[in-house]
């Protein structure tokens, strides 16, 4: 397999882990592209992920880095969103492999981590449920963390 250093071994090993499941090499050309990616962040479309390549020396056409972002989009390693309402251009980032979410504590202010399984599960639901494909979506958690909401369900019982 071509030799793959981002920047995180955890992430590395699930972007590997992702190829290994689908049958796929990570060829040079990928690779050129999902690191561009990985360090210029922010969505951009194909042809500028081309022209962003072609700036570092990559040697892929316009045609491979369109078939790379599908692949990409497949693997969950980018994330798409139309920009354009005749849905005719897309847009793509570099997808971080680890997602993480948290609750903000309206109370106390406390950061309290929300397992990516539970957002990825409500994802899914959606999907079954409505029918449609979900490309990219933001969550904002805001409530009680588990002490704030044991205090306030104390308060209550005392009134």
């Amino acid at each position: 397999m071509t030799n793959l250093t981002l920047y995180d071994s955890a992430e590395e090993e699930a972007i590997r882990a992702a190829f290994r499941g689908a049958g796929l090499r990570i060829t040079p050309q990928r690779l050129a592209l999902l690191r561009v990616m990985r360090d210029q962040g922010g969505f951009q479309d194909a042809e500028a992920w081309y022209r962003l390549a072609q700036l570092r020396g990559a040697d892929l056409s316009l045609a491979t880095v369109y078939r790379t972002l599908s692949l990409f989009k497949t693997l969950n390693l980018v994330e798409g969103r139309i920009v354009e309402t005749d849905q005719e251009r897309e847009e793509y980032r570099y997808r971080a492999l680890q997602e993480s979410y948290t609750l903000t504590c309206k109370r106390c202010g406390a950061i309290v981590p929300v397992e990516p399984d539970i957002v990825d599960a409500f994802r899914a639901e959606v999907t079954r449920r409505l029918g449609v494909t979900i490309v990219t979506a933001h969550s904002c958690f805001v409530g009680y963390c588990a002490a704030c909401t044991a205090a306030l369900a104390a308060e209550d019982s005392e009134s």
